[in-house]
């Protein structure tokens, strides 16, 4: 009797553990998105570490089980009962650690998809400064390029700007592209 209750209260503390994991996975990505750019690593590094840390507390409470059912099957009073009752038990709580080894095994794969994903997400904004930060090298080497340009076309111009009319200097309006419409 005594090992019937420490499974019962096993499997009561260990879907009290994995309701409460949920209900911080909640809340914890609501943190995630209010974070900074400052934090954002920070805060990636403590998201992954609190994954990880409710992955390997469900395994270990996963393993214990595992062993006490096994406990409970090797005992002599469950392996001489003759009660059917007994027998039900015990091939229930071995269908739901079943279930629950599935549903580990899914949550395993879902960090590891969203490593996957935050791994990638990571390279692509990388990807997008490096971009970014090239834009605006070029961009300033092209302005410097374009003042150099002027102030040495400025100076080669001023002499010419008397004599030439005023219609010589006005630039000129590019041409605008042909209608797409059919009408």
């Amino acid at each position: 009797m005594k090992l019937r209750s420490a499974a019962v209260l096993l499997i009561v503390a260990a879907t009290g553990v994995w309701a409460q994991t949920a209900a911080l996975a909640g809340r914890q990505r609501t943190v995630l998105a209010t974070s900074t750019d400052a934090d954002s690593k920070t805060a990636e590094m403590r998201a992954k570490a609190a994954v990880n840390q409710r992955v390997q507390e469900m395994e270990t409470t996963l393993t214990k089980m595992h062993l006490l059912l096994k406990q409970m099957q090797a005992s002599p009073a469950v392996k001489n009962a003759k009660d059917p009752m007994t027998k039900a038990n015990l091939e229930m709580w071995g269908l739901m650690l079943q279930q629950m080894d599935k549903q580990f095994d899914q949550v395993k794969v879902a960090a590891r998809e969203r490593e996957d994903i935050e791994a990638r997400r990571s390279a692509m904004y990388k990807q997008a400064q490096e971009k970014a930060a090239q834009s605006a090298r070029n961009a300033q080497a092209q302005a410097r390029a374009n003042a150099e340009a002027g102030q040495s076309a400025g100076a080669t111009a001023a002499p010419q700007s008397g004599s030439q009319p005023a219609a010589a200097q006005a630039p000129q309006a590019a041409p605008t592209p042909a209608s797409s419409s059919p009408n």
